[in-house]
């Protein structure tokens, strides 16, 4: 996995960096990224580079934490974000984004390890959550987390799965598929969709609008059930 840390400051970006080292064992496999500016980070990110964890500084000159956060969000599923800050201030802003924490700087050493070691071994757990997905011959491996939703073909035998990545296919019948996906973040819907619980960007009048702005529409009691599976879902996390 890939881990981020920026502060525009050298000095804390390196006990930031000490304090993240101590946390982590060789057997999760991390690797560590340093920046001081949140627009290099931006543009590792335009390059390719994948991160599952960004510890971030908020109060940076140019670029900000929050507003790194914001430009996050705008692209879609990201890393998780861990902001540390010296003001008390920024914690309901930094809600309103949903980072999975902030932390006063003053008690980065004691707050900082326990946090890290959650995210670490989420990470390492969703990366555990994969299918193949392809021709006998020909094989591709789809993370859980990168499955917006998953649309059976009309007319035809085959499933599309809609991901962060692009489309895949596989000939499957879609409840046969709903069985095999061992996870509670996937809901059967109309009999046509599977959709992914973290990948819904809002719910309203019957239609859910997934964060790839696709649509999907149902009745009314299929939607108060998906409400209450969604509810119990992101009380289980």
């Amino acid at each position: 996995m890939n881990i981020a840390l920026i502060d525009d400051e050298a000095a804390i970006l390196g006990n930031v960096r000490k304090c993240v080292e101590n946390e982590i064992v060789p057997q999760d496999e991390a690797s560590l990224f340093t920046y001081t500016r949140a627009k290099d980070f931006l543009q590792a990110m335009e390059q390719g580079y994948e991160f599952d964890i960004l510890v971030s500084d908020i109060d940076m000159p140019d670029m900000g934490g929050l507003e790194l956060g914001k430009q996050i969000q705008e692209k879609g599923s990201g890393p998780y974000l861990v902001f540390l800050t010296a003001y008390l201030e920024y914690a309901a802003e930094s809600y309103i984004i949903e980072a999975y924490q902030y932390i006063l700087k003053e008690d980065m050493e004691k707050r900082l390890p326990p946090i890290l070691r959650q995210l670490i071994d989420r990470v390492k757990k969703e990366k555990q959550q994969f299918r193949m997905i392809g021709t006998p011959t020909s094989k591709v491996r789809v993370y859980y987390r990168d499955m917006i939703y998953i649309e059976k073909e009309k007319g035809s035998k085959y499933i599309c799965y809609i991901t962060e990545y692009g489309i895949y296919k596989e000939r499957i019948p879609l409840n046969q598929l709903s069985q095999e996906l061992v996870s509670d973040e996937f809901i059967l819907v109309e009999r046509r969709y599977i959709i992914n619980v973290s990948h819904i960007a809002s719910m309203k009048d019957g239609m859910i609008l997934m964060d790839n702005e696709a649509k999907i529409f149902v009745n009314r009691i299929s939607f108060k059930k998906i409400k209450e599976q969604i509810s119990l879902y992101r009380g289980n996390l």
